[in-house]
């Protein structure tokens, strides 16, 4: 089984350092074209090739390019012999699959939104498949991204809400582990340890929750004693309005990708 890669830039890159960190799949096995290939893609030993032989000699093609390149790069497949009898994986934010069928007909199409956290082979990736795609389609979907962390299989339209929860949402954690941080030197902490204490505290709040299947609000109130400190940090928070303003982020994401699906 060969996999294509058109495009190896971020996420690309991710997704390819994953798949053979994970030896799931042998780096002689993956196929990729771009326009600059950086070092790090060249010393993983893949194959390096045009966007002829790529579409060729690959039976699924992931196109991990830019919404805004989608359309000129299945122009350009299109005029390849035998596309259409690849398989198609598109990355892209807010490029559905029936504008992939748009342009390319009749083909087998999966549209996923993976994040960064790939590159950790922790990265969560939503997956979503066209009527022509088998379930051994599916499943090669599901090994390639199960190699570089979790995934869930979803219908189409919830991509966009996904998109603004996992495709976006490490930002949003980034952010709180700065402020979390920032808090931290306020209060004396040299920044080395400041990012260390937010890291990991991050981490292994996610991990707990992940093993134990806990709600994370029971969580929460495990950590909440009566009189508490940290009660009274959350309370800070609410009064603050932290949960609305997530779930304020959330809604602005979902209709920016939502508006990019209508302009496709």
């Amino acid at each position: 089984m060969k996999i294509g890669f058109i495009g190896a830039g971020n996420m690309g890159g991710a997704i390819i350092g994953g798949m053979i960190k994970s030896s799931n799949f042998a780096k002689e096995d993956i196929l990729v074209f771009d326009k600059i290939i950086s070092d790090d893609i060249k010393n993983m030993g893949v194959n390096i090739v045009d966007l002829e032989t790529l579409t060729q000699k690959s039976d699924c093609i992931v196109l991990a390019v830019k919404p805004s390149s989608m359309e000129d790069v299945l122009n350009e497949i299109k005029e390849i012999n035998g596309f259409n009898k690849k398989l198609f994986i598109s990355i892209a934010a807010g490029f559905t699959l029936w504008s992939i069928e748009r342009i390319m007909g009749d083909v087998r199409a999966i549209r996923v939104m993976p994040n960064i956290c790939l590159k950790a082979l922790e990265g969560m990736t939503v997956i979503s498949a066209n009527e022509n795609a088998l379930d051994t389609d599916l499943a090669l979907a599901e090994k390639i991204f199960g190699s570089c962390g979790k995934t869930a299989v979803v219908k189409e339209g919830l991509i966009d809400a996904c998109t603004a929860i996992n495709g976006s949402g490490p930002a949003y954690v980034f952010m709180f582990m700065e402020a979390l941080a920032d808090a931290a030197v306020k209060h004396g902490i040299d920044r080395e340890t400041a990012y260390l204490l937010a890291g990991q505290t991050v981490l292994g709040s996610a991990k707990l929750m992940m093993d134990t299947s806990i709600h994370p609000g029971i969580l929460k109130d495990l950590v909440c004693s009566p009189g508490g400190t940290t009660i009274e940090a959350v309370s800070t928070l609410e009064t603050k309005g932290f949960r609305d303003a997530v779930i304020s982020a959330v809604d602005a994401c979902a209709k920016k990708a939502q508006k990019m699906a209508k302009e496709n």
